[in-house]
């Protein structure tokens, strides 16, 4: 008995102190509210060039494409305009305007340090990354283009 003891205290105390410190915790988990200044500001850095990219830019007509990317994307964030994003230990609840959804989710995958792939019951998988500033949410397209949210307590 004293054997099994003097093996549970020691786990006991490591297993509290992981989650206190929020290691191993889910970081996802609080009231998180959508941050239109850090997403624009973030959208209108220029691109980084592509190593592939021919040398002397690409010109008037890659002017035109990168302004259309950023229009669309501005014409996309209108459905985040006042959203807020709750999550729970087991469900993700959306409110915009007083008017909200609720979903069961998992996290199917931690492809690096800060970073989940996160599927909802609807079969919508998503990534979300921690950032200083809160989290973020990769939008799906060819250019990694990013959502931000702030804490929202």
């Amino acid at each position: 008995m004293k054997t099994i003891r003097s093996f549970l205290l020691p786990c006991l105390l490591l297993t509290s102190t992981l989650l206190l410190s929020g290691c191993g915790g889910n970081w996802l988990v609080g009231k998180w509210e959508f941050d239109r200044d850090r997403t624009l500001e973030v959208m209108e850095q220029p691109a980084p060039e592509s190593p592939n990219a021919a040398p002397g830019g690409g010109g008037l007509l890659k002017d035109i494409v990168g302004g259309l990317q950023k229009g669309l994307s501005r014409v996309m964030l209108t459905q985040f305009e006042g959203m807020q994003i709750e999550f729970t230990a087991t469900e993700v609840r959306k409110t915009r305007n007083g008017v909200g959804e609720a979903l069961g989710y998992e996290i199917i995958e931690k492809p690096g340090p800060g970073v989940y792939l996160v599927k909802t019951d609807d079969g919508t998988i998503v990534t979300w990354e921690k950032v200083d500033s809160g989290i973020r949410l990769k939008l799906s397209g060819e250019a990694d283009s990013w959502v931000y949210f702030r804490s929202g307590e």
